[in-house]
């Protein structure tokens, strides 16, 4: 590409018109764009790469089957999984802090790491399959080249703001990456136990669809093919920082009972959930329509694309005595309960699709219903959108769940999802011995994953020796936990 060609808005909108970027929209001009590009282009391999990944993502569609993966953590793995017939990588976050951290302390998945540390593990397992590549071209052993396998990584919630998203995502593509996802989630605030009905805390939309359009304006500045994925943890979230965004309204959660104190007022797992229990907790929506039905339409009309705040005011203007209180459930933090959901999921996920390749709601633990609850909320607006799920376990011992778990990939295959990985196995897997297990998972999928990972993980964590790595990871989810706990309100 000449120096007149990449710096031309023409030629940026030109691309903008190609197959893999014409479902994207911008708030920006390629103008714009071009004032923000250095002289002269980046020469990125993970150009490459990721057009290898959108060829695969379009061919699964097209078969309509599933891309399986698992999670990789050195650059051993990486080549095993490439010799068993695994098509794509996984880096993740969480397992990128259990091995390279800058303080060298494993840690879990909390993105209290520094922004750097999983584009490093994504530079290192991509050069060493460039290595690779060329030690067997040297030797001519005459066998088939280990293909290169792209490689898509966690980019958590960004690491700070819009500027620091910005340079994140330039370190991915400079790394070798061939996608990333960004999520809506408040970095650091996690609770692996859920104690005090808290699990994890949203951002408002307006501010997740910021995170996603940095992105991609960064992508756009440096030429990049590499997709881009938003994730929303909107179907388990308990709490959201804000109630500006009229986009959330419908999830905001409000008492609709008058009581004498706030929720930072009770002590204690028990009397929090009592509170909650008397507070009779709803959105502003649900109660008005359940408290005034005849004036529902009227409430819904004047209120169009209203927040919270703006909405109740309305309300209180159509019947002076209706009681709601949004403020009343808050947490010291100030954070306001939210009503977590599929729903919820698919509210983000509609407007994440306008500018992110691929949409994700994080799942916690398979469940069929939602799974096609939310592909439906998705494809009836984007469709042919392309979407990812996750699955971290959770099935039991006993056998009970085998043949649910061998027709997965198959039902969310056909509910129109192209992207399958389980992020915690990567690091059992090498616990138990990593050929063996990959062969497994590449061979029967997640059936694989249960009968030759995950359960002799859960046998080891009875023994309670520490060598299990799914034992060590929910060890120092409750450490953290601790540590929360310890700090309290503050002083």
């Amino acid at each position: 590409m000449s120096e007149n060609s990449w710096l031309s808005p023409t030629s940026i909108e030109e691309w903008w018109s190609t197959p893999s970027q014409t479902g994207i929209k911008r708030p920006y001009s390629a103008d714009t764009v071009a004032s923000l590009r250095d002289v002269f282009p980046e020469n990125h391999h993970s150009n490459a790469m990721a057009l290898k990944l959108r060829s695969i993502f379009e061919r699964v569609q097209k078969d309509k089957s599933v891309n399986l993966t698992t999670s990789v953590i050195d650059p051993v793995t990486a080549q095993i999984m490439a010799e068993v017939g695994f098509e794509t990588l996984y880096v993740s976050g969480g397992m990128s802090a259990n091995t390279d951290t800058a303080t060298d302390d494993p840690g879990p998945d909390l993105a209290d790491y520094t922004y750097d540390t999983v584009p490093k593990k994504v530079s290192t397992i991509y050069r060493s399959q460039l290595l690779h590549s060329r030690t067997a071209r040297v030797n001519k052993t005459g066998k088939e080249e280990i293909p290169l396998l792209p490689i898509i990584a966690d980019a958590d919630s960004g690491h700070g703001q819009h500027t620091a998203i910005m340079k994140l995502v330039k370190l991915f593509v400079q790394s070798g990456v061939s996608g990333f996802h960004l999520d809506d989630l408040v970095s650091g605030v996690k609770r692996h136990d859920g104690k005090d009905g808290l699990s994890s805390v949203l951002v408002p939309t307006g501010e997740y669809l910021r995170r996603l359009v940095a992105a991609k304006l960064q992508l756009d500045i440096m030429g990049s093919e590499v997709v881009s994925i938003a994730r929303t943890d909107a179907e388990t979230a308990t709490h959201i920082t804000s109630t500006i965004d009229h986009r959330d309204r419908p999830f905001i959660l409000g008492a609709t009972a008058p009581l004498k104190q706030h929720f930072i007022h009770t002590e204690g797992n028990s009397a929090r959930e009592e509170w909650k229990r008397e507070a009779r907790l709803s959105t502003l929506d649900d109660h008005f329509q359940s408290s005034y039905p005849d004036l529902y339409d009227q409430f819904k009309e004047e209120t169009f694309n209203m927040n919270v705040s703006e909405a109740l005011s309305i309300a209180q203007k159509l019947v002076s005595s209706f009681y709601w209180n949004y403020e009343s459930p808050r947490t010291s933090e100030g954070w306001y309960a939210f009503k977590g959901g599929v729903q919820a999921a698919v509210s983000r996920a509609n407007v994440a699709a306008n500018i992110s390749d691929v949409v994700w709601a994080c799942a916690h633990g398979y469940n069929p219903d939602r799974a096609e609850a939310f592909a439906k909320g998705v494809q009836e607006v984007h469709e042919g959108k392309w979407m990812a799920y996750n699955v971290t376990g959770g099935f039991p011992d006993d056998g009970s769940a085998d043949e649910q778990v061998k027709n997965i990939p198959s039902q969310l295959s056909s509910l129109g999802y192209v992207w399958l990985f389980l992020p915690i196995a990567g690091l059992t897997t090498v616990g138990l011995g990593s050929q063996t297990a990959m062969k497994s998972i590449k061979e029967h999928g997640l059936y694989g994953y249960l009968s030759q990972v995950s359960r002799p993980a859960a046998r080891h964590a009875a023994a309670a020796d520490g060598t299990s790595p799914e034992w060590w990871w929910k060890v120092m989810g409750k450490l953290a936990d601790d540590a929360a706990d310890a700090i309290g309100e503050g002083l």
